[in-house]
């Protein structure tokens, strides 16, 4: 990343417009929006839109400059593309990316398992409808994304494939209160029964089918359970997050701090909505410890994050949520200064003006090519980084309501505190 940053000619530097020195927050405002927009024009720019490409509504998963080398986003990441661009035109109120949504829906629609004579009925596939795979944490941001499009569009049939895909999980992907880790369809391979720390998001998701369908199940069985067990087992003491625990014992794998696997390492920074998660506990169940286990991980965030960025590049627009968030909850300077740095560094790597429409407007991301290739990683980019930013962008520019991820958006009130319902028939 560091030539990245070093390369002026390939984007243009905006760090002397957010040194967090008491300018206009108009100004500030109008910066992070330009460049939101300027990414969500990325993603609609390289969507597949073709009717008769069974690719249609996929985005760059990720693209390397010297390689050229390009792949499209599979499950999950179809879904965190989409969901950014609903918040962009909550944001906008610009068609098109509504549009551009509703396109990648109907591919997420094309991975589910939809024969109800299969135990896997529901499931949404890892890739194409020809994978074999599916990790419930992936396959949960795609069911994730079908809530926020029914949130925005009303199409019952968005609603129905979410509540299809949390039935399967709840009956087969969750083992004492906490999901599974991956799975396979062909009975060739046996399902991977590891407790990754990376699946607390999954809580989050079954909140936001609560306030969608209303089912209380999807709290009782999915978010609390999700909740508490993360607290338990995942987040330490000083704030550093476990990686893996065996499936029945709950035991620690005594390696996982040595881990030299970037999902591992990622992880540690890059909590995949443990946060916001722990949030809507907290506003749910109303109980202040876990926020205090939010922050001590927001907090040991703030410390390593900038040590290790480079390699862990999705964690930097996760981070700046979230240290605006507790930053602001807790009037803490450390984290409201620690946001700053992670916009400053956010914005540093996005790219400006290259000339390249597969780089524009996107964010410099993890490398997936092959390894040796000369230049291979220098200009690249990762939907995963830039699909987090983008939603990061449009949060801290205006935080709109109702978005995935967003603060102000409809907290559950509890009948009990209106008073009984005043029946008419």
């Amino acid at each position: 990343m560091k030539k990245v940053l070093d390369s002026e000619s390939k984007f243009r530097c905006a760090d002397k417009n957010v040194t967090g020195n008491k300018k206009a927050d108009s100004d500030r405002g109008k910066l992070l929006l330009d460049r939101a927009i300027l990414c969500a024009e990325w993603q609609v720019r390289n969507q597949v839109k073709d009717r008769q490409d069974a690719n249609r509504g996929r985005f760059i998963r990720s693209y390397d400059q010297a390689t050229g080398q390009t792949a499209l986003t599979g499950n999950w990441q179809t879904g965190t593309a989409l969901m950014a661009l609903l918040a962009v035109y909550r944001r906008t109120g610009d068609a098109r990316y509504l549009e551009a949504a509703d396109f990648a829906g109907h591919y997420l629609m094309s991975l589910q398992v939809m024969d109800q004579s299969e135990k896997y009925y529901g499931v949404i596939r890892e890739i194409t409808p020809q994978s074999i795979e599916f990790a419930p944490r992936d396959a949960t941001s795609a069911a994730w994304a079908f809530v926020w499009l029914y949130n925005f569009t009303g199409n019952e049939t968005y609603l129905k494939r979410a509540v299809l895909f949390a039935e399967f999980h709840l009956k087969y992907c969750m083992c004492e209160g906490w999901p599974m880790y991956a799975c396979y369809m062909d009975n060739a391979l046996d399902d991977f029964y590891a407790r990754g720390s990376f699946q607390s998001g999954t809580g989050l998701f079954y909140h936001d089918l609560f306030m969608a369908s209303g089912d209380p199940r999807y709290i009782a069985q999915g978010l609390r359970p999700i909740a508490d067990n993360y607290c338990k087992y995942f987040v330490g003491e000083d704030g550093r997050l476990g990686q893996e625990r065996e499936i029945f014992t709950w035991r620690a794998k005594e390696s996982a701090s040595q881990q030299e696997n970037v999902h591992i390492r990622m992880h540690m920074f890059n909590d995949d909505f443990g946060v916001p998660m722990l949030q809507a506990a907290a506003d749910m169940f109303k109980d202040e410890n876990y926020l205090q286990a939010a922050l001590r991980f927001v907090r040991w965030l703030a410390v390593h994050l900038p040590k290790h960025f480079e390699r862990v590049d999705s964690a930097v627009p996760m981070g700046a949520m979230y240290f605006s968030d507790f930053g602001n909850r807790y009037k803490d300077r450390k984290l409201l200064d620690a946001c700053e740095w992670a916009v400053q560094t956010l914005l540093k790597t996005q790219y400006v003006d290259t000339g390249d429409a597969k780089l524009d407007g996107a964010f410099h991301g993890s490398y997936e090519g092959p390894a040796g290739v000369p230049g291979g990683g220098k200009c690249c980019i990762n939907n995963r980084t830039t699909s987090y930013a983008l939603i990061a962008l449009i949060r801290l520019e205006s935080e709109p309501e109702n978005i995935w991820l967003g603060r102000r958006n409809k907290k559950f009130i509890d009948p009990l505190t209106l008073g009984m319902h005043k029946l008419v028939w």
